[in-house]
């Protein structure tokens, strides 16, 4: 027996049975979440890079385009030496998160994963000596980056010179005498935490060297010194270099002088 529908049973079946498709989703518009990012800039080996040697600047861009999304100063203290450098720790441990420490923190406006570059450069307060590090990560809209965050660590020293005075002329055969630390001003000794292999000044002079010598621990925390050696008079580049190549840390200064 064939069973004939009437217009409105089949229609009232349609209705009921789905036969239309269905309406497709409303799109979703990504919106802007706040993204708080903690930075650590750290030396290798050695404690975080602040205040006392002018900072680190921090810079976040957007990996694809190089857009900057912030920039600023790490500052502060350089952290808890027996936490960071003596007391065994676990895996996971916080090293830097403690409020006695420098840090850089900031809140990105983020709409979608991205990809990010977090340079360091410094010390800020050595324009002559700075070194840099980046660090390509995605960061997430809303997921904050908290404890030691992201850790971005430097290799380096820093170095004054202290003697001679390089504004005036000079003796031949003179003292040389600079200090030498770590990027976060930590210090050096033969005997101490941070120790340093080498280091020596040696005289240029049309593009060659002139003369070299070593310097030995003055007995000053992070002071060494010795005596130039004899040159005629005439205008000189003195270079003091500090060098631990086991560590892959080394640090140079350089300055004009005038010997009369």
């Amino acid at each position: 027996m064939r069973l004939l529908l009437t217009t409105p049973l089949f229609a009232l079946l349609a209705a009921c049975g789905g036969s239309r498709p269905a309406s497709a989703p409303s799109p979703v518009v990504p919106t802007v979440t706040p993204t708080r990012i903690v930075v650590h800039a750290v030396t290798h080996d050695a404690k975080l890079i602040g205040t006392a040697v002018g900072g680190v600047r921090i810079t976040i861009r957007e990996a694809s385009s190089g857009r900057e999304l912030v920039s600023g100063l790490q500052l502060g203290p350089t952290g808890d030496t027996k936490r960071i450098m003596q007391d065994p720790r676990m895996r996971g441990d916080s090293l830097f998160a403690g409020r006695e420490g420098a840090r850089f923190e900031a809140t990105l406006p983020l709409t979608v994963p991205t990809l990010v570059d977090v340079t360091a450069e410094g010390p800020v307060q050595y324009p002559d000596q700075l070194v840099s590090t980046t660090k390509r990560l995605l960061l997430m809209p809303g997921r904050d980056v908290r404890g030691d965050g992201i850790v971005l660590e430097m290799h380096g020293y820093v170095l004054d010179l202290l003697a001679p005075d390089t504004t005036t002329a000079v003796e031949s055969g003179g003292e040389v005498r600079a200090q030498v630390r770590m990027l976060c001003s930590c210090p050096t000794e033969p005997t101490g935490m941070w120790r340093v292999e080498q280091v020596s000044a040696r005289l240029w002079q049309g593009g060659a060297i002139v003369g070299e010598v070593p310097l030995v621990y003055a007995g000053t925390p992070s002071t060494y010194s010795a005596r130039l050696p004899r040159v005629a008079a005439g205008r000189y580049t003195l270079e003091i270099v500090a060098a631990s190549p086991n560590s892959a840390t080394f640090g140079a200064v350089r300055r004009t002088l005038t010997v009369r």
